[in-house]
């Protein structure tokens, strides 16, 4: 007896639970972004003109709380822009960027110890090449996603049965 009302205060208790979601979606498309609770989140606000970045804190019907240093509630209709973060184009371009400084670092070195030139043009196109590419995979690293014709903003209610 006592298994079986267990089971059912689990069955109970999975069915009160649910989860809030904002998704962000193109229109006329299968693109889709979603952000939990918890997640880091980038948004631009119309009404004040304001970059917000943190967490997200919160999720209702139309409002959205980020947490900075204090959350901050926002109306789903001011949001005006999402931008979503992509962690591989990122880490790829800082380790990138942190290579081309250690391999100038390097080739100076060399340079110095064997009594050459120390600036030569071999060392500002290699380490210009892998610099500037690292820079190009940081520009990658996030998208903007306007909200209006083409992009929208939905909160989804996910229950889990």
């Amino acid at each position: 007896m006592k298994p079986l009302f267990i089971l059912l205060l689990i069955f109970i208790s999975f069915q009160d639970s649910s989860q809030k979601t904002l998704m962000v979606e193109k229109i006329g498309t299968l693109r889709k972004y979603y952000f939990h609770i918890g997640e880091p989140i980038k948004i631009r606000v119309s009404k004040p003109d304001t970059l917000l970045r943190g967490k997200l804190w919160g999720l209702a019907d139309s409002m959205i709380s980020v947490s900075g240093l204090r959350p901050f509630d926002v109306g789903l209709k001011d949001v005006h822009s999402v931008f979503k973060q992509f962690p591989f184009p990122r880490k790829a371009g800082k380790t990138l960027l942190i290579g081309s400084a250690a391999f100038f670092g390097i080739i100076v070195v060399n340079h110095l110890l064997n009594n050459e030139p120390v600036f030569t043009p071999d060392l500002f196109i290699i380490t210009g090449a892998i610099m500037g590419s690292g820079l190009i995979s940081l520009s990658l690293s996030q998208k903007r996603c306007r909200i209006g014709s083409t992009w929208k903003l939905k909160v989804l209610n996910i229950s889990v049965y």
